[in-house]
C-alpha cells in the first residue's frame, strides 16, 4: 500500500507534508509546553518552510501539468538537497549545544549579545521577550535534543527522498 503513494511524482507532496508536521512539533514544544526557540531554531523552521513549498509546487505542477512527470526525479532531488541542509544545519546547531564547537557569537553563552539594559529590565519583570541561546539545548530525550532529533529526522528524509527519485512514475 504505501509502496503505491511512494512514487517520484507523489514524493514532492509527501515531502512537504513530513516538514509540515516537523513544523508541528516545533509549535507545540513552542506553544504547547512553553519552549522558547532560539534564533538556530527559527533558521531551521525556515527551510522546513521552504522545503513545504518546494514540494507544494512541483508537486503541483506534476497535478495539473502531467507532461512535467518525468522530471519528477529532479523535484525529488531538490527536495533532497534541501533535507540535507537542514540535516547538516541542525546537526551543527546540535553540535554547539552539546559544545563540540562555538556557535554565533550573538546567541551563545561567550558571545556579545547586544542587549540594552532596558531590555534586560522587561525581561526581568517578564514583559519583555525571553533571551533564549543556542548552546543551551531546551529539552532532551535519551540525550538528544530537538535540534538533534530534526537532524535525524532530516536525514532519514533525504535518504527516503534519494529513493523516491528513483521509484517508477505515478501513471
Amino acid at each position: 500500500m504505501i509502496t503505491r503513494f511512494y512514487t517520484a511524482d507523489r514524493w514532492p507532496f509527501l515531502a512537504a507534508g513530513a516538514s509540515f508536521l516537523i513544523l508541528c512539533g516545533a509549535w507545540f514544544f513552542q506553544y504547547g509546553l512553553g519552549y522558547e526557540p532560539c534564533a538556530l531554531c527559527f533558521d531551521q523552521r525556515h527551510i522546513h518552510w521552504t522545503i513545504i513549498g518546494l514540494g507544494l509546487v512541483t508537486g503541483l505542477g506534476m497535478v495539473f501539468v502531467p507532461s512535467l512527470r518525468k522530471y519528477a526525479p529532479i523535484a525529488c532531488m531538490i527536495v533532497l538537497g534541501g533535507f540535507l541542509y537542514s540535516a547538516g544545519f541542525a546537526g551543527w546547531h546540535a553540535g554547539i549545544e552539546y559544545g563540540w564547537w562555538d556557535g554565533p557569537a550573538s546567541c551563545t553563552t561567550t558571545g556579545d549579545t547586544d542587549i540594552s539594559l532596558a531590555e534586560i529590565n522587561a525581561m526581568l519583570n517578564g514583559t519583555g521577550a525571553p533571551l533564549v541561546l543556542c548552546d543551551e539545548a531546551a529539552w532532551t530525550l535519551l540525550g538528544i535534543s530537538m535540534a538533534g532529533y530534526n537532524a535525524i529526522l532530516s536525514a532519514l528524509l533525504a535518504i527516503a527522498s534519494g529513493f523516491a527519485a528513483f521509484r517508477p512514475r505515478h501513471g
